[in-house]
Order: structure tokens, then C-alpha cells, then sequence
């Protein structure tokens, strides 16, 4: 039996490749996409722009991403996932570009606009269904996270390298070494898909595409649903780590005395070296302990320990080794939810009828979160300076995790008594997703 289990689990050597040619433009995209947050000190020290004025940006971002996430769906059904890919890289690409002629204030809160237009209403989602086409049902963990684990490997690849120009050259030559390098893994990845996966896909007729449409009509039914909120709020909390961590660059800089150069190299590893060996393992884990959301309830617990020790550890410069320790372990709570929100969904037992209208609904309030937090950020640290804004941010976080371990706790266990009632009866319901 279990050699049947692990044959239906493993990925092949031609699903790997897949994921990491894919992975390419999905770091170009996951970087310029969420370009204001992933590099929010540099692109302020570049720019000259203080804590509130990047704050606004990401919050434009944000909410925009929150609009672009609820139309992917709509454009995934639409549009082909070759044509998305296309309109997609092209435009970010094309503001990367605007970025480099160092535009003003104005033309960067339109660029906030675009980016995640293209970023996330012409790619995440349909780049997430076709990732989950690439196997089975069974291996849907697995293949997400090593997609997100190779993505992080590929942008590890220029940290040292933009930490080094920065310190030669300055804040924008490092700037500009990141847009060329992430514009460029677009475009081979792009080259790849039409060459090479688009063709083999269509010859597999064991990858079918997971992802149902998202319908209007069915929305009424998914927030009836108490699961679906469960689902939802467990979500949100999953992507509150990702939200204080893009705050941490700032901080690194006003509290604890970090140049440019080691705070992109600190934040580039904190990001990608924890999706590197957390995402993959994180799919191990949930196949080990059965369940996605108690694999989510240990990483609430390490978000919660994490932002205890930010709010205890004294703020000053000697402190700075202890405080990228407590980053790489709050950033690395993130990479253990990303992967797992979306294979959450699977076993929540909502309707399959239902599953591309909640994925719909939790990444468009993933979005709204993650524009209050960038709002409430800038209102904090301009009423009360960055060293008390910032601790009171991280102080209602905390206890914002200790709500998302408390749901986790409890969804784990409604989840545990619906399976064991379905060994009871035979089997679980076929229309559900289990």
C-alpha cells in the first residue's frame, strides 16, 4: 500500500523540470509584480521617499492586487494561459523600464497600478491552475512547493551580487542590476512555455486542469458555508507574516542602523532561502501529518513566538544578528503557508462546485488585507515615528496570531471528526472536497 501511495505522490523528472522552467517567470513576476514591497527600502533610499510615502505605494499596489486577483479568475477562463503569460510579462517588463528613467511620485503610483494588473490579474491565478495541471490531485502539495521553493532558489541567485553593486555603485545601479535580471528570467521562462511545455502538456492526458471557474451565482452559497470561513480567515492570517516583512526593511534601516546593501541581502535570503527549504517541506509535512491545516497551526505557533521576541528584543544596532534570526523565522512562517493556502482549499470540505469562486473571494480579501496593513503602517509610524509605530503594528499582530492558531485549532478538529464519521460511513461525500 504504500509503495502505491508514493508512486501516485512522487513527481517524474519531466513534472520537475516543468515546475522550474515555470518557476523562472514566476520570480520575475513574484519581484516586479510585488515590486514596492519586495524591495520597499531600496526603492525609498533611491528614490528618497520616507516610510508613509512607500507605505501609500504598497497600499496601492495592494489594493489593486486585491481587483487583479478577483479578475484572474475571470481572465484564467477567458484567456489562455499562454496569451495571459504573454500580456503579463510584456507589461512588466515595460515598467520596469519606466522604472530605470527614474519617474516622479506620480508616475510611481501608476506604475503601482500596473504592476499588479499584469503581475496578478493577467498571471497569479491562471499560472496557479496551470501549476496544478501539471499532475495529479494527490501531488498538487508537492508540485506547489517545489514551484515555490525553485522560484525562491532563482532569486537567490542575485542577492550577493545586488548587495555588492550597491556598495560599489549605490542604491539605483543596485536597482537597476535586479530589474534587468528579473525582466530577463520572464522572458526565458516565456520561451520555454511556448517551446517546450505547451507542447508536451497537451500530450499528457493525465495533467488535467484543477481549477473550476469562478461563478457570481454560487457566491451566495460559499459565505453561507461556515467552512468557507474557516478557510478564509485561516488564509488571511497566513499572509500577515508576508505584510510585517515588508515592513522589516524600513525598520532594519530607522531602528537597528542596517545599511542598503545588507538589508537586501538580509531580505533576500529571509524571503527566499525560507520558501527554498519551507515550501517543498512543507508539502512533506501535510502528506505526513494528513492535514494541511495542522501543518498551518504549527507555523501560527512560530509566527506567534517570532513576533513576541521582535516586541521583547531591545532596538538598537548591536542587536541587529538577533533580529535577522527572528526575521528569517517570521518570513519563514510565510513560506510554510503560501504553498499550503492553496491546497487548504482541497480538504475543506466545501463543494467542489464551489472551489474556483472561493479561491476567487480569499485572494481578492487577501488583497484588501494586505492594503489595511500598508495603510495602517504609514498612519502608525507618521502619528508616532517608526520605533513606537512599528511596535505597535507588531503588538497587534500578535494577537492577531493567537486568533489564527485558536481557528486553526478548531477547523483542525472539525476537519479530524468529519473524516472519521466518513470512515464510518464508507467514504466521504463525493461532492466535497476532502
Amino acid at each position: 500500500m504504500a509503495g502505491i501511495e508514493k508512486k501516485k505522490v512522487s513527481l517524474t523528472g519531466k513534472q520537475y523540470l516543468m515546475v522550474w522552467f515555470e518557476s523562472l517567470g514566476w520570480t520575475g513576476v513574484m519581484v516586479m509584480g510585488y515590486f514596492f514591497s519586495t524591495y520597499n527600502a531600496l526603492i525609498g533610499d533611491t528614490f528618497g521617499y520616507d516610510v508613509g510615502q512607500m507605505a501609500n505605494l504598497i497600499a496601492i499596489m495592494s489594493f489593486t492586487g486585491a481587483i487583479g486577483n478577483f479578475a484572474g479568475g475571470f481572465l484564467a477562463d477567458l484567456i489562455k494561459i499562454k496569451v495571459n503569460m504573454t500580456i503579463a510579462y510584456a507589461g512588466l517588463v515595460a515598467c520596469g523600464v519606466i522604472v530605470l528613467m527614474m519617474p516622479g511620485y506620480g508616475i510611481m503610483k501608476l506604475l503601482a497600478i500596473a504592476v499588479s494588473v499584469f503581475g496578478l490579474g493577467f498571471y497569479t491565478i491562471p499560472t496557479m491552475r496551470y501549476v496544478a495541471s501539471l499532475g495529479t490531485r494527490e501531488q498538487e502539495s508537492k508540485l506547489y512547493g517545489m514551484f515555490y521553493g525553485l522560484s525562491a532558489l532563482d532569486a537567490m541567485v542575485i542577492a550577493p551580487i545586488t548587495s555588492k553593486v550597491i556598495n560599489n555603485s549605490g542604491s539605483y545601479a543596485g536597482l537597476r542590476v535586479i530589474i534587468i535580471f528579473f525582466c530577463a528570467l520572464m522572458v526565458i521562462s516565456w520561451v520555454l512555455h511556448m517551446v517546450w511545455i505547451e507542447p508536451n502538456i497537451k500530450e499528457n492526458a493525465s495533467m488535467q486542469v484543477t481549477g473550476q471557474k469562478f461563478n457570481i451565482k454560487e457566491v451566495g452559497g460559499v459565505i453561507k458555508n461556515v467552512n468557507f470561513w474557516f478557510f478564509l480567515i485561516i488564509c488571511v492570517f497566513t499572509v500577515l507574516p508576508y505584510d510585517l516583512n515588508t515592513f522589516v526593511q524600513p525598520l532594519l534601516a530607522s531602528e537597528f542602523g542596517a545599511s542598503q546593501s545588507v538589508i537586501q541581502f538580509v531580505a533576500t535570503y529571509a524571503n527566499n532561502g525560507t520558501a527554498l527549504i519551507l515550501a517543498p517541506l512543507a508539502g512533506t509535512i501535510a502528506l505526513k501529518l494528513g492535514s494541511t491545516c495542522r501543518t498551518i497551526m504549527f507555523s501560527f505557533i512560530g509566527a506567534l513566538v517570532s513576533s513576541a521576541a521582535l516586541l521583547i528584543l531591545p532596538w538598537e544596532h548591536k542587536f541587529f544578528a538577533v533580529a535577522v534570526v527572528i526575521i528569517f523565522v517570521l518570513r519563514g512562517v510565510f513560506s510554510i503557508g503560501k504553498p499550503m493556502r492553496n491546497t487548504l482549499l482541497g480538504e475543506s470540505r466545501l463543494p467542489k462546485r464551489y472551489r474556483g469562486t472561493a479561491l476567487g473571494l480569499m485572494n481578492f480579501v487577501v488583497g484588501l488585507q494586505s492594503t489595511i496593513v500598508a495603510k495602517g503602517a504609514g498612519a502608525l509610524t507618521g502619528a508616532y515615528g517608526t520605533n513606537k509605530g512599528f511596535h505597535i503594528l507588531y503588538t497587534i499582530a500578535f494577537f492577531l496570531f493567537i486568533a489564527g492558531l485558536l481557528l486553526a485549532v478548531v477547523f483542525t478538529r472539525k476537519l479530524t471528526k468529519a473524516k472519521e464519521q466518513d470512515v464510518r460511513n464508507g467514504g466521504a461525500p463525493e461532492e466535497l472536497m476532502v
